[in-house]
């Protein structure tokens, strides 16, 4: 049945339509409707931390490092402001870590002491700090300190393995390869009245009448790189380290067409050897222990100028370079450098100063 619009009819439904068009235009400009029941707290604005930045090795301050616990932005370590009546120790069960990352952290003696206001580096785990030296990598630092690879990069949040020059990072459980030198070899005064007593140790029934000790020795200056140690000589490499070499050889001209030349110590130590004779092919051989597990070795020596017990500084002369024990033709004169770790035999290399070659 067809229903017919009367004029009425036309009329509302047309002006339904106007409102339900306007509506829906209005309904474009408006935001939709949210119960308040259903927003979310707002969170309350965190207190911002002081951060320092490194850069080149240097700590720049973007604020006052006025109140404690400020941070170091790269290696997560605070700097600590010590109150009257605190000590290192006590700092130490505060911080829950040992004394001696504390000395290490901020290049303190055994014997130094704190005092109200001194700001101290607190390095979030035990371990020590380490400044990146030109060519040095993280396997190269991993091996130097005998701490995982993998436990570096990790502390430090090294993701692409990258490291530069300068940089600092924290070595977990690392140790100081060498400590600070304490004693000052000095020249003592010759004994005209009887020569020197031989040194010590094994010889072979083929080896030379042993020689008396010369008189002691001089010390040469070394160009101070980002290593450790400082060449044996001021000489050039002849033999890498390697799988069937666990040393470095190393030879100097003599200045008259030769070879030859004072052997030094590369770090200060107690001399634990210094035998004349073969000695297993090493020759007159010297060794010297360094401190913190590292011993130094210095083979094929003419003539020892030290004996047992002796303490050298770093730079000291100990030995003239030679060609005794177990040395091949074209070897010639030459010094063959070990370094052991803990008894293990490192990559000289590691340790060495990257511009340590010594001179006169």
């Amino acid at each position: 049945m067809r229903i017919h619009r009367t004029p009425v009819l036309r009329w509302l439904s047309l002006r339904v339509r106007f409102a339900c068009a306007g509506i829906f235009v209005i309904s474009l400009f408006l935001p939709p409707y949210v119960p308040t029941s259903s927003l979310a707290a707002e969170e309350p604005e965190e207190e911002k931390m002081q951060f320092l930045l490194v850069e080149d090795g240097f700590l720049m301050k973007t604020s006052s490092l006025t109140e404690q616990g400020s941070r170091l932005a790269y290696a997560e370590g605070i700097y600590h402001t010590v109150e009257s009546g605190e000590s290192i120790t006590s700092i130490a069960k505060l911080y829950k870590i040992k004394v001696e990352t504390i000395r290490w952290a901020n290049k303190l003696d055994d014997n130094a002491g704190v005092k109200p206001g001194q700001s101290l580096l607190i390095l979030p785990v035990d371990g020590m700090v380490h400044i990146v030296a030109r060519g040095q990598n993280l396997i190269r630092i991993s091996e130097m300190y005998d701490v995982p690879v993998e436990l570096i990069a990790q502390q430090n949040d090294i993701k692409d393995g990258y490291l530069r020059a300068g940089e600092q990072l924290i070595i977990p459980g690392g140790k100081p390869i060498v400590t600070k030198p304490t004693v000052i070899a000095t020249t003592p005064k010759q004994n005209t009245s009887a020569p020197p007593a031989a040194t010590g140790g094994k010889q072979s029934s083929s080896a030379a009448p042993v020689k008396p000790i010369p008189p002691r020795r001089q010390i040469y200056e070394s160009t101070i790189g980002k290593g450790i140690l400082q060449s044996p000589c001021g000489c050039y490499i002849t033999q890498y380290f390697g799988s069937s070499h666990f040393a470095l050889d190393m030879q100097e001209r003599d200045g008259k067409g030769g070879f030859g030349g004072p052997v030094l110590a590369a770090a200060a130590g107690k001399v634990i050897r210094a035998d004349n004779g073969w000695n297993g092919g090493y020759g007159n051989v010297v060794e010297i222990d360094n401190g913190n597990g590292i011993v130094t070795l210095y083979a094929h020596n003419k003539v020892l100028h030290v004996k047992v017990g002796d303490e050298v500084a770093r730079g000291e002369q100990i030995a003239d370079m030679g060609r005794t024990g177990l040395v091949y033709g074209a070897t010639g004169i030459h010094v063959h450098f070990e370094v052991r770790v803990n008894g293990v035999k490192k990559n000289p290399m590691l340790y060495l100063d990257s511009g340590g070659i010594a001179k006169k």
